[in-house]
């Protein structure tokens, strides 16, 4: 008999935490500006600094900071819509028999996400979606 998977074994309903970076490979607005001061600072008397070059650099800056805002937000987004999608499934699934791979019977209470996984709620204790075999309306 072929071998049953949930389909919460999916990347797509897998949660991870995102990786703090740590470290000082990052140039912000603070560092930006601490390097433009020091250009301007130490920059030949006879030969300045041009103004587009200079418009050029916080016109750069600004996008860059743009760019890394949009990308957390849409990265927060999809975190959400992840366990949104999770959370909608798992709650149809509420009343209902679930028989795990063991051959135990429970009746669905709720859902949780605990540890990044989408669990099921049996009474006194919490099931995680890969031991579930069938369910029953």
């Amino acid at each position: 008999m072929s071998e049953v998977t949930s389909i919460f074994e999916n990347p797509l309903y897998m949660f991870q935490e995102g990786k703090k970076l740590s470290g000082n490979n990052k140039l912000d607005k603070e560092a930006f500006l601490k390097l433009l001061t020091a250009q301007l600072k130490y920059q030949d008397p006879l030969n300045p600094l041009k103004d587009t070059e200079f418009m050029g650099q916080l016109t750069a800056m600004t996008t860059l900071e743009q760019i890394i805002n949009l990308n957390k937000t849409l990265e927060e987004l999809a975190t959400y819509q992840i366990y949104s999608n999770a959370l909608m499934i798992g709650s149809n699934i509420i009343g209902k028999t679930i028989i795990t791979i063991d051959g135990k019977e429970y009746v669905a209470q709720g859902i949780a996400v605990e540890d990044g996984k989408l669990k099921i709620n049996v009474g006194d204790n919490y099931i995680s979606m890969s031991q579930i075999k069938e369910i029953k309306a």
